[in-house]
């Protein structure tokens, strides 16, 4: 028994014709929707039923184990797995018959003949996490949901625990974006020749320099008032440091996920879909049906040692000059409990993405490539070299200049050869003049924090140990389909809805969907899977600890801040204006001028209300997301105020 169609015909294929292989489709079982489902007199003890179609879909696999001799489950390889696995076993015990529970890793002949060998039963304690998991999640959003309601009269509002986690950094990114303040500094340098060749010397400072600095500090080194006094600075200290840059790590789910987001423009549920079928397997030429790719749900970046070698003997014949000689550690810091897989690698790196790229269509190719060269850059050797300073004082100042030397730029010349970067001076020592010629002051902006995308909001999942691999896609799905979020050229910020959520929530229940609580919850979970912890304890103290906060008095929202965040039920025209992320409020928004700053087909939503209009001083900034992916402020008066622009 598998979950998917898909992968129950590959392994058919591997099996003779005394196998029978069948698909459950995913979870048989789960609590019921709308009820609570947990039995609170009996240890918090799940009330699952069945899901829609599914009971009679198991009557039909329920016939076929009848006539078998012994049955083997092979739902997925993680938690999620393991409780599939558990409801079948359940249901499938009545027949007495052997049941075997199979971890397949990978969908090859190979490792299929292998897992059959073991005869394991369930992982009980990975069933007891899964269970705390989704028991401490229903608690939270049948008990949280409805103060929602209650507090914010808006009904039919939902709170998960990990989803609140992830949208309070987006809220609070979103309020680091409206109250940034550009700051103007300056670069100061000095253009003139060193041993013969023509160098820029910059300026060193811990502070930025504005410009007022510059010229004091033009002032002191005789630089100004001009005809220049300076003629040479004198080389005081050379210091050199050696460059050795790793290759990266083959991928995990997160890092996946970013890669693929950031280089394929794919969204989370795009990847997983095309990694899916990747790790079910495909028809080659051969005529067997093969899996090409490790499983993709993994917080791990471990390579076993056959995996390697596999990539290794690929390597010496192709690119015998960029193999490392030293094996690399390729775990992770963090020990999570998914860690015993590998990580999302090729099978076989020798199905080159040229040689199966007829059996794939276009997307499962471009991603295939990119975990296909991910995997072999990770046993490449580094890039290697030397970085050279020269430091040139004068009086309390100091100037430096830079060289960079590579000697080996080892992973970075695959697949194609890169240009050695190097820049050498004839033996410097300490006394070498720089000969002034000129000097030039550049004058840069600070720029405001940029909105979260999809990949770098799952690697800080996966970087802060909130949330796990099976679950990165769904939180984003959920809170976009909740409205809390909007998402507009790859860039996430907040709805009007979720910044009003987001500022209920955070007030009241810090202590459950803080970063740090739910990182923790997290390592809780594991230790159930390692035998360290209760399932019972860990529900028990989280539901006493929720019910703390809801029986004790509840913070309001400021009305100024609730005003500016609620979503907009108001008509055109009227004094307070507020952006939604409806279709009626995205055409109502901003028509102010058909200019190149009309971006009426964006997607809107509010921050805090904090900053006069600088125009008609009775209104307040607001922001939105352009098309083009830059903040927009503008007035909350519009039309009555016609404010608009980039800069804030």
């Amino acid at each position: 028994m598998v979950e998917s169609p898909t992968k129950a015909a590959t392994i058919s294929s591997y099996l003779g014709k005394d196998w029978v292989v069948v698909a459950t489709k995913g979870h048989i079982k789960d609590l019921p929707s709308k009820s609570y489902g947990v039995d609170f007199a009996n240890s918090f003890e799940p009330e699952y039923e069945w899901l829609k179609g599914k009971k009679n879909l198991f009557s039909t696999i329920l016939t076929k184990a009848k006539k078998s001799s012994s049955i083997y489950i092979a739902s997925d390889p993680d938690r999620e797995g393991e409780i599939i696995a558990k409801h079948c076993f359940d249901e499938l015990g009545k027949l007495k018959k052997p049941m075997y529970r199979l971890r397949l890793k990978e969908i090859t002949k190979e490792e299929l003949r292998l897992q059959l060998q073991k005869k394991v039963g369930l992982d009980w304690q990975a069933v007891e996490s899964q269970i705390a998991r989704r028991v401490v999640d229903r608690i939270f959003g049948f008990e949280v949901s409805p103060d929602l309601w209650r507090r914010l009269k808006i009904p039919s509002l939902s709170a998960g625990r990990v989803q609140s986690t992830v949208l309070h950094w987006i809220c609070e990114r979103e309020k680091e974006i409206q109250n940034f303040s550009k700051e103007n500094y300056f670069q100061l340098k000095l253009q003139g020749s060193f041993l013969g060749q023509k160098i820029e010397l910059k300026y060193q400072s811990k502070e930025k320099l504005k410009e007022n600095d510059i010229h004091s500090i033009l002032n002191e080194i005789q630089i100004k008032p001009e005809p220049s006094r300076l003629e040479t600075l004198k080389l005081s200290k050379i210091k050199t440091k050696k460059i050795n840059r790793n290759p990266p790590k083959a991928f995990s789910t997160a890092s996946l996920l970013e890669s693929s987001f950031r280089t394929l423009k794919f969204d989370s549920k795009k990847t997983m879909r095309l990694a899916q079928s990747l790790f079910e397997g495909k028809k080659l030429n051969t005529g067997e049906t093969v899996g090409l790719i490790t499983y993709m749900r993994s917080d791990s970046t471990r390579v076993s040692d056959s995996k390697r070698k596999l990539g290794e003997d690929y390597l010496k014949t192709n690119y015998p000059n960029l193999v490392s000689e030293k094996k690399r550690d390729q775990s992770k810091q963090k020990k999570f409990s998914q860690d015993a897989h590998e990580a999302v690698i090729p099978i076989n790196p020798h199905f080159t993405p040229d040689k199966i790229r007829s059996f794939l269509n276009t997307d499962e190719a471009k991603l295939y490539q990119l975990i296909w060269e991910r995997f072999l850059v990770s046993l490449m050797k580094p890039e290697t070299g030397e970085e050279v300073v020269f430091e040139f004082p004068i009086g309390n100042h100091l100037f430096v200049y830079s060289s960079e030397t590579i000697f080996d730029s080892g992973f970075k010349q695959f697949p194609k050869p890169v240009e050695k970067r190097h820049r050498e001076f004839p033996e410097a020592k300490v006394g070498d003049p720089f000969h002034y010629q000129t000097f030039s002051m550049e004058e840069k902006v600070t720029e405001p924090p940029t909105r979260y995308t999809q990949g770098k909001l799952i690697q800080k999942m996966e970087d802060t140990g909130v949330g796990r691999p099976s679950t990165y896609a769904t939180i984003l799905e959920t809170l976009l389909k909740r409205k809390y979020i909007v998402e507009y050229q790859k860039n996430i910020g907040p709805s009007g809805l979720g910044l009003k959520v987001d500022a209920y929530l955070f007030l009241n229940f810090q202590e459950m969907i803080g970063e740090s609580f739910t990182k923790e919850l997290e390592s809780q979970l594991d230790q159930i899977t390692e035998e360290k912890e209760s399932r019972v304890s860990l529900v028990t103290k989280f539901y006493e600890d929720l019910q703390k906060i809801l029986k004790s008095p509840r913070k309001k929202i400021e009305e100024e801040t609730q005003n500016s965040q609620a979503p907009s039920k108001t008509t055109k025209g009227t004094k307070q204006r507020i952006l939604s992320d409806t279709k009626e409020d995205q055409k109502q928004s901003f028509q102010a001028k058909r200019n190149p700053m009309d971006e009426k087909q964006s997607l809107s939503f509010n921050t805090s209300a904090s900053q006069k209009c600088p125009k008609c001083k009775e209104g307040f900034v607001k922001t939105k997301l352009g098309k083009n992916g830059k903040t927009i402020y503008f007035c909350s008066r519009y039309p009555h105020c016609d404010y608009i622009t980039y800069d804030n």
